[in-house]
This record gives structure tokens, sequence and C-alpha cells, in this order.
């Protein structure tokens, strides 16, 4: 029984890192697409855009 429950939760907690890490991996590539500069300020950052204030 302590043998079978943990292989459940091997497995649950392996997949759980498989999805996390491909929702990171996503998040990363729609971060970088638009512009490499969005993420260093911006709403992303909470700082305003030097290209905005000029």
């Amino acid at each position: 029984m302590p043998v079978t429950r943990m292989i459940i939760v091997f497995l649950m907690l392996g997949s759980f890192a498989l999805v996390f890490s491909e929702l990171v991996r996503q998040s990363e590539e729609m971060s970088i697409r638009p512009q490499p500069t969005a993420s260093r300020c911006g709403d992303a950052a909470g700082m305003p855009c030097p290209q905005k204030a000029l």
C-alpha cells in the first residue's frame, strides 16, 4: 500500500513539474516575441519606458 501511494505521488509531482515547465516556457516565448524591451519596462515591470517618456 505505501509503495503504490509513493508511485502515485511521484507521478503526480512529475506531471505537475512537466506542466509547470511547459507553462513557464510558453510564457517566456510570448514575452520575448513582441519586443525584448517590453519585459524590462512598461506595464510588466511597473516602470515607464524611456521611449514613452520621450
